[in-house]
């Protein structure tokens, strides 16, 4: 509690600094009558954004951004039906999401590195681990900021982020309703008020929910989703503006594992296993989890020009949850039975985030300067249990439901509580030469310190880390049509553990380059990006090869690749999104394990693409519509097995509606041809019976919409 108060303290008194160095600068003699500008929260897009302000800390339009970033909208999650954020950005260029398929959890790779535990809330990080699966009713926009982005963030892997931007109130007073129903016996209802007494932002009220209950596929699997998100602005006056917004969401659902390799990709002598097989147990389970969130945004802008932004949050998760692994086939069965292992597991996670930016741009030598300096800080408290039990064998061929599961005995118990704390640094000048050249130049310092206390052994083992990351960028504005770009940057993560020797390990560390251009036309309403990166992850944990039980760190990965996004108002009625991805490389490029130097990396597709389309043939906002598109992606390879590769798969979709002004109605159909895929692959516990997860089949919602 007086290390929580002294963070606390040290936060205000950071927060004081900052303002109090702009009030000096406003009072000085010598201070110049500058410009004001005015913060902007994230705008309202329907289909095509132009900025992503909370993702990337910058007003500046995604035109004259170097570096690439995917946002999608609140028109865009509607007509991919997005309940998920799994739903949300498939069709990314460089994204592969829900590779474990339907298990509950966001999973998420970004060229070729892990990004499931670097999803933010308007620009705060939700957490050191990934826990419940975000809910997106509450959710005006999903952003996806690739490459290194520690300079903005501190620690992450290379691969990039994942932002939300939340719903807040509006200018205008509405009460939006939908219903759902659709296969697997899909119910949802949803709902967005907004009340605005003055038809300004400032005094509004918002409040969103959603809740949903669906079968699966997958026999005894199903999911329930309820959430809330309440927000309110709060009317200060000209110069300050104070924003809040909470949420509280349940999730319960019976997890679902996937199938053996052997009977789905490899042949099994008793035939094919069907897709629908479930090998856990039904009466033990379900996962529970709750999340409540209290966050708030405030702007002060002085009269100087320069402006203070603070964001803040605080996070509470909890979930509780049971599921059975394959542990292997029994040898004697001829591939009937595999043994399994039941698991109990426990997580309560606390987080604190805030963020302090002050801003201003000014004129120098004839240069547009673009300032921001900050300082952000973290606290993160992670308890995490599991311990296992018995549970009989199990056959795919004739399957068996509620057995005994005896948890008398709790087998291989783990319980730890990690903390994490971390304060940043950050300084970064964009500067503007002749309103063609832009460059991009930032730093930022970290200083982080890790702790894991073994609830068992009583051990606890703590590191403190500290990290310089950067950088730079440069942008030419051909004629605001055309815009090649250049940028490098760095990123670090915390490694928890030692050596052998006892030595703490090295943050891992990332850089990337990458070059492309950015494209739009003169009205604006066709934005497009193509883009090439050379991604590089030093300090790997590999095997030691002096010592197995222990790691060193001397591994390496790298990823390579093109990548096109494009996303277009081709006319007032008709609209497209395309994105292709060409991940040529995308592998391990040292380990002590000579033969895994060259693999490729778990669950990363050579290429994946994407195109749909939404048509209106009297008007974009009222009468009839109609959309269709494609995606999918090639083969990935299977760790520890060269000779079977998950197969390359393409699925259609469509959609047709009708919009009125007080009503409307959707009829959707994912996966039309009911496509049966592999969404990727999945280690169970010793890695090498493994498992692959199933794709999603042919979905069809109906929707009706009430809007006032």
């Amino acid at each position: 509690m007086i290390q929580l108060r002294y963070n606390i303290l040290y936060f205000s008194v950071v927060s004081t600094i900052l303002l109090s160095v702009s009030s000096v600068y406003a009072n000085s003699n010598n201070a110049q009558n500058l410009p004001t500008i005015q913060l902007k929260s994230e705008e309202k897009e329907e289909h095509i954004a132009k900025k992503a302000v909370s993702g990337l800390k910058s007003d500046t339009p995604l035109f004259q951004t170097a570096q690439s970033v995917s946002v999608v909208t609140s028109e865009q999650l509607n007509q991919k039906q997005a309940f998920t954020l799994t739903d949300a950005i498939k069709g990314i260029a460089g994204v592969s999401a829900g590779n474990r398929s339907r298990r509950g959890w966001d999973d998420i790779i970004i060229r070729g590195q892990s990004a499931s535990n670097q999803v933010f809330i308007d620009g705060l990080r939700q957490g050191t681990s990934s826990d419940v699966a975000i809910d997106l009713s509450g959710m005006d926009q999903v952003q996806v900021i690739k490459g290194p982005a520690s300079v903005n963030f501190g620690q992450a892997l290379p691969g990039g982020i994942v932002n939300l931007v939340s719903k807040r109130p509006e200018a205008k007073s509405f009460a939006n309703a939908d219903v759902t129903y659709g296969s697997y016996a899909f119910r949802q209802a949803q709902f967005d008020l907004n009340y605005s007494p003055n038809e300004t932002k400032e005094g509004a009220f918002r409040l969103a929910g959603r809740i949903a209950d669906q079968n699966d596929p997958v026999d005894q699997v199903y999911f329930k989703n309820f959430s809330i998100s309440p927000s309110y602005n709060f009317d200060l006056g000209d110069q300050a503006k104070l924003s809040t917004v909470a949420s509280y969401q349940h999730r319960e659902y019976l997890r679902m594992q996937g199938l053996p390799v052997i009977g789905t990709l490899k042949p099994n002598p008793n035939g094919q296993l069907a897709s629908s097989t479930f090998f856990g147990e039904p009466s033990f389970g379900p996962y529970k989890g709750d999340v409540y969130r209290l966050g708030y945004t405030f702007n002060y802008a002085f009269k100087n020009g320069w402006n203070f932004e603070q964001n803040a949050a605080v996070r509470k998760a909890i979930m509780d949850g049971r599921f059975v692994s394959m542990l292997q086939w029994v040898p004697t069965s001829n591939f009937t039975t595999i043994t399994r292992q039941a698991n109990v597991q426990h997580y309560n996670n606390l987080n604190y985030t805030i963020d302090n930016q002050l801003k201003n741009t000014f004129r120098f030598y004839g240069m547009e300067h673009n300032i921001l300096m900050g300082v952000d800080a973290m606290k993160d408290r992670s308890e995490q249990s599991n311990f296992n039990c018995k549970i009989d064998n199990f056959n795919f061929y004739k399957p068996i439901y509620n057995t005994y599961v005896d948890c008398s005995k709790q087998l291989s118990p783990k319980s730890t509580v990690s903390k994490t704390e971390y304060v940043g640094v950050y300084l970064r000048d964009q500067l503007t030469i002749q309103d063609n050249l832009i460059l991009n130049l930032a730093g930022r310092h970290d200083w982080a310190k890790t702790a894991t206390d073994n609830l068992i052994t009583g051990k606890s083992t703590s590191q403190n880390h500290h990290a310089f990351t950067g950088s730079a960028s440069a942008l030419y504005n051909i004629n605001h049509w055309v815009a090649p770009y250049v940028s490098y940057s760095t990123s670090f993560t915390p490694t928890s553990g030692t050596d052998r020797q006892g030595q703490a390990f090295d943050p891992q560390t990332g850089k990337q380059l990458e070059a492309g251009f950015k494209f739009q036309n003169e009205a604006q309403n066709i934005q497009a990006t193509l883009s090439w990166y050379n991604l590089v992850l030093d300090n790997v944990l590999v095997t030691d090869p002096n010592n197995a039980s222990f790691q060193v760190q001397d591994g390496q990965q790298k990823t390579k690749g093109v990548e096109a996004e494009l996303t277009a108002n081709l006319s007032d009625r008709l609209r497209l999104n395309a994105s292709f991805s060409h991940m040529y490389e995308a592998k391990i490029s040292k380990d002590t394990n000579r033969n895994k130097i060259g693999q490729r990396l778990e669950n990363t597709p050579e290429n994946t693409y994407s195109l749909s389309m939404r048509y209106y043939p009297v008007s974009d906002s009222l009468g009839w519509y109609l959309g269709t598109g494609v995606r999918g992606e090639s083969a990935k390879p299977i760790t520890g097995d060269a000779l079977i590769d998950v197969p390359a798969y393409t699925v259609f979709d469509a959609e047709a509606g009708y919009e009125a002004q007080h009503w409307g109605a959707q009829l959707s159909v994912l996966n039309m041809f009911d496509k049966e895929y592999y969404a990727g692959s999945i280690a169970n516990k010793d890695n090498t019976n493994r498992l692959v997860a199933l794709g999603s089949p042919r979905q069809i919602n109906f929707t009706l919409k009430f809007k006032y």
